[in-house]
């Protein structure tokens, strides 16, 4: 069943006489009795809708090429689509305005900054500001091996290098 046979043009004659007719007036356009202005208020998103950008071929009657020079470079100004698109393009469209990943701020600091505050501790334990009892503990290992004599041997004084000499 084609598209454009839906519960609203069921009063068409047959679908073998095609497409039913369009309407007279363009369907964006501004009411007979209202201002003739080219867009509509911005949406609540901020992008403008263009109300003059012809969708077919048959529509570009009741357009000047004015009015659709303007439609475009107001489009171009605002950061809009200048030409009509189906919804398929305005996906992609939707994906490249949108800011990438890497330069989210949510992202690129979803992590606190461990490196800073390491330095910070580091600098502070020189100080004697701040105690870091794991430290403490470890060098205090280290000097209690060196005093029995069972601290790592420097570098080209181990038991490979004693064998060679």
């Amino acid at each position: 069943m084609p598209r454009w046979a839906t519960s609203r043009s069921l009063s068409w004659p047959h679908p073998s006489l095609g497409r039913p007719p369009r309407p007279s007036r363009h369907p964006c356009a501004p009411p007979p009795s209202g201002s003739a202005a080219l867009l509509r208020p911005r949406s609540a998103r901020g992008s403008s809708i263009c109300l003059c950008v012809p969708s077919a071929p048959g529509e570009m009657s009741n357009v000047s090429s004015y009015a659709l020079r303007m439609a475009r470079l107001s489009a171009q100004i605002f950061g809009d689509v200048v030409r009509p698109t189906d919804s398929k393009s305005m996906k992609v469209v939707k994906l490249f305005s949108e800011q990438p990943l890497a330069k989210r701020e949510e992202v690129y600091n979803w992590y606190p900054p461990h490196n800073t505050y390491y330095a910070l501790m580091k600098k502070l334990r020189y100080f004697g500001l701040y105690r870091d009892e794991h430290q403490d503990f470890k060098e205090e290992m280290r000097r209690m091996k060196k005093l029995r004599g069972k601290e790592k041997p420097k570098k080209g004084e181990g038991k490979r290098a004693l064998k060679k000499k």
